[in-house]
């Protein structure tokens, strides 16, 4: 991460390998397609409806696994080979999604078959989402951790936000079939180079990452034990309550006016259907941009400033894009709220890293998912009642939540920076020892 301490750095004729290329490329490859899918379905819903609250129900879709069933995920991946349940999950969602695909060349398709679909797809990235980011450590080696990651992290990022949305715009434009079917064949794809990730690795003697399970969950404890004890840490403690509560506020108010976005952007910003993904691709210049910043920003303002800085500007850009009603502006003040994301995201994520105790951190991480990604559809669904008053009400109520949240929970926030400003300095005592 661009905040943790420098390391020793590798030699760079030191290759990271054909095996974390191939996972590389399957992490990327279900990126792209959670990336087409979130584009092509709005655009769907608006052909079908203009009721924001029918269209805010994809998010309602989107996020509700998160609460139902990210919690049993994160035990299930402490006691399964990992991936193997990639293979199996990336495999599903092909299936549904081409499926849905089928359904929308025939005209026959629905609003709740989309709503159907996009809860199995999600259901399917509660198990390939942490997949990707666990398994990484049993591919390379310690010494090349940091460089694999950065370009796990960076593919995601470019084939997420910067290609799929655009990419998926275009294609709409052509046939509303071809982003959903684009989808179905980076999800197969996926699956089959998960496979033979799996299959490289168990030819080297002594590789974990094919056939190991997780390490988190104690040998025949119980599942909802298990799950119980990661709650209690999360939800015991003031610091990390804290920290929840902010997140999932937080959550909430961003949901609320990305529910409505593209009736905004089409009905209010008079933004084309075609350039629609295009406006998307906005925040993920905005998180390029934030990537390149952060660690120069933490060194020179301090953690503090730079998580505060970033929770503030996003509710300020929201605020913004309500109360101007111009599509260059709004992209503008999309592209700040990428920025301010991604450098409070990095910047408080060395407090999972090096904070929160390794035996409990997947479940903690689980719980913090759960509350703030599972409670997301509140957001999404005040936003959708919200549109049908106005449109930008989404905007400015989810603004003025995300702005007042983190100066309610600003103690939390600044004791998080500071532990985790003191665990960097231990960990680079530790690489000095």
């Amino acid at each position: 991460m661009a905040n943790e301490p420098p390391a020793a750095t590798p030699p760079r004729s030191e290759r990271l390998g054909r095996t974390f290329h191939r996972f590389w490329a399957a992490g990327t490859l279900t990126n792209l397609g959670d990336g087409m899918l979130a584009t092509a379905l709005p655009l769907i819903a608006a052909t079908l409806t203009h009721d924001p609250l029918a269209v805010s129900g994809l998010m309602v879709a989107r996020f509700l696994p998160w609460l139902l069933v990210a919690p049993f995920t994160g035990v299930l991946l402490d006691r399964v080979d990992r991936l193997r349940a990639m293979a199996v999950s990336s495999t599903v969602a092909a299936v549904a999604v081409a499926a849905l695909a089928v359904v929308i060349a025939t005209g026959q398709v629905t609003m709740w078959a989309m709503y159907a679909t996009l809860f199995v797809v999600i259901c399917c990235e509660t198990v390939t989402d942490p997949v990707t980011r666990i398994t990484v450590s049993r591919i390379v080696p310690g010494r090349l951790l940091d460089r694999a990651n950065s370009r796990m992290e960076g593919g995601r990022l470019v084939a997420q936000d910067c290609v799929a949305t655009p990419v998926a715009g275009v294609l709409f434009a052509v046939a509303a079939v071809l982003p959903v079917a684009g989808t179905a064949v980076s999800y197969g794809l996926c699956a089959v180079l998960v496979v033979t990730v799996a299959l490289m690795l168990r030819r080297v003697p002594g590789a974990a990452g094919a056939t190991e399970s997780g390490e988190g969950t104690e040998s025949g404890q119980g599942v909802l034990r298990s799950m119980r004890e990661g709650f209690a840490y999360v939800f015991g403690r003031p610091l990390t309550r804290g920290l929840a509560f902010n997140n999932a506020a937080c959550m909430i108010g961003l949901q609320m006016s990305t529910s409505v976005l593209v009736l905004y952007a089409q009905d209010v910003l008079g933004v084309p259907a075609a350039l629609y993904g295009l406006f998307l691709a906005s925040i993920a210049i905005g998180g390029v941009l934030g990537t390149v910043l952060v660690s120069r920003a933490v060194t020179g303002l301090g953690r503090r400033a730079v998580m505060m800085g970033g929770y503030l500007g996003m509710g300020l850009c929201l605020l913004a894009v309500g109360l101007v009603s111009n599509a260059w502006f709004a992209a503008l003040a999309w592209t700040l709220l990428g920025l301010c994301m991604t450098m409070s995201n990095v910047a408080g994520s060395l407090f999972f890293q090096a904070v929160i105790p390794s035996r409990v951190r997947g479940r903690a991480a689980a719980a913090f998912r759960m509350v703030g990604w599972g409670l997301s559809p509140v957001g999404a669904l005040l936003g959708g009642l919200l549109g049908r008053i106005d449109l930008a009400l989404p905007f400015l109520a989810g603004g003025l939540v995300m702005v007042v949240t983190p100066l309610v929970f600003r103690r939390a926030v600044a004791e998080c920076a500071r532990l985790s400003d003191e665990a960097t300095v231990e960990l680079a005592a530790d690489q000095d020892r």
